[in-house]
């Protein structure tokens, strides 16, 4: 199942990394951050269950984070309002990632307010984005 996650989010990054107005897409964390808006997406939390016998279900919690430069802090207030939308749109018409999820569970949280990243503090958005994964479990004893 590891293996689906990792296949999801790399889909999710080809996803949200195209969306307009976005300059840079991280599918690797960088040291720092030098072009904004940017994004990237992690992992966040989980859980997983057997269904039946040799079949997982799993809830993946994936933060996708967009910072703004916060040159100017009300500019970077101001034009973080638009990226819940456009995230929004983007996953709306790739609800299964290219194959890579069964669907994405609904709602979308998002969260506004500053953004520690590294030792700098930015200004943006961070969603809180659910995918469902069912796969095969084999068990070793």
């Amino acid at each position: 199942m590891s293996d689906a996650l990792d296949a999801a989010m790399t889909q999710l990054g080809v996803v949200l990394g195209a969306m307009s107005g976005l300059t840079r897409w991280y599918s690797d964390p960088p040291e720092a951050l030098a072009e904004f808006p940017c994004g990237m997406a992690f992992a966040n939390y989980g859980s997983l269950a057997v269904q039946s016998d040799g079949l997982g279900k799993g809830l993946h919690t994936v933060s996708v984070v967009i910072y703004q430069s916060r040159a100017i802090l009300p500019e970077a207030i101001d034009a973080a309002k638009v990226w819940p939308y456009r995230i929004f749109a983007a996953l709306a018409g790739h609800l299964r990632l290219n194959s890579t999820v069964d669907t994405i569970v609904w709602p979308m949280a998002y969260k506004f307010g500053p953004l520690q990243y590294g030792s700098e503090v930015h200004y943006g958005v961070t969603c809180d984005i659910t995918l469902k994964i069912m796969a095969a479990v084999t068990c070793a004893v």
